[in-house]
């Protein structure tokens, strides 16, 4: 019932309006349709990246000919997919993007003149360029408070981008070897295969991250058992810390309970 205060103010109306402005406030979050989009984009884009390192994975070792052609268009594809894989600010994806189309630069320079050095310094961009994505992926899962499709593939790109990531480092081995040291000999034993190529380096970082250990490809070279050992150990916690972290997440959320 509406009585007037002794001011001749309708308090009990106007009681009745901020309750219902304060229910509206509760009911229709800010902009609801575009936090929907940007989940959708994130989940379109993160499967674009996964589908790139799947072609570097599975079908660039399958190619007899025109290889190398082929893993530095997917290696172009990689830098782009991953520069759009999570909601970068606005300075950091500028700084990616720069970074990028430095790597991918060098990348294609390595293709037309196929020079050790040149090759060796493509390589340590592309490395340090997906690091910076490794990271940052990593702590978006660690800092995300429920598991979503986002988080999940996050996760895979995750594990999928370390392989490719040792690769990188037993291949900046081999060649450093050679260019610094003038040691002929390899840091890496590939048996039956005289001219090693990535997709050996590629197989041999996820035996290892796997600790699957088949043994048909072997370090010869300080450098390179120690990279080894940082692959396999690197492999183990990224599941064991991952699963924890997702398991956690998922409990602690009682409506997905």
């Amino acid at each position: 019932m509406a009585y007037k205060s002794g001011n001749g103010t309708d308090t009990t109306s106007a009681g009745n309006t901020k309750e219902t402005t304060i229910k509206a406030l509760i009911s229709f979050p800010v902009r609801p349709e575009n936090i929907l989009m940007t989940q959708k984009q994130l989940v379109r884009n993160n499967i674009i990246f996964l589908i790139c390192l799947l072609l570097i994975i599975f079908f660039y070792p399958a190619l007899s000919k025109q290889r190398l052609l082929m893993r530095d268009i997917i290696f172009t594809a990689i830098i782009f997919s991953g520069t759009y894989s999570l909601d970068f600010s606005k300075k950091t994806r500028n700084i990616l993007f720069i970074s990028g189309i430095v790597t991918i630069f060098l990348t294609w320079i390595d293709y037309f003149f196929a020079k050790d050095i040149l090759r060796l310094v493509s390589f340590l961009s592309f490395f340090s360029f997906n690091l910076f994505i490794t990271v940052f992926m990593v702590r978006h899962i660690a800092r995300s408070q429920q598991v979503t499709l986002t988080i999940i593939i996050n996760s895979i790109n995750g594990y999928l981008q370390i392989g490719i990531l040792g690769a990188l480092l037993l291949a900046i081995a081999e060649i450093a070897q050679k260019f610094f040291f003038h040691i002929n000999a390899g840091a890496i034993n590939f048996s039956g295969d005289a001219a090693a190529g990535f997709h050996d380096y590629l197989y041999f970082s996820f035996v290892t991250l796997t600790t699957l250990g088949y043994g048909d490809i072997t370090p010869v070279s300080a450098l390179a058992k120690s990279l080894t050992i940082v692959i396999a150990i690197t492999g183990q916690l990224y599941l064991t810390i991952l699963i924890a972290m997702l398991v956690g997440k998922y409990l602690s959320n009682p409506e997905k309970r």
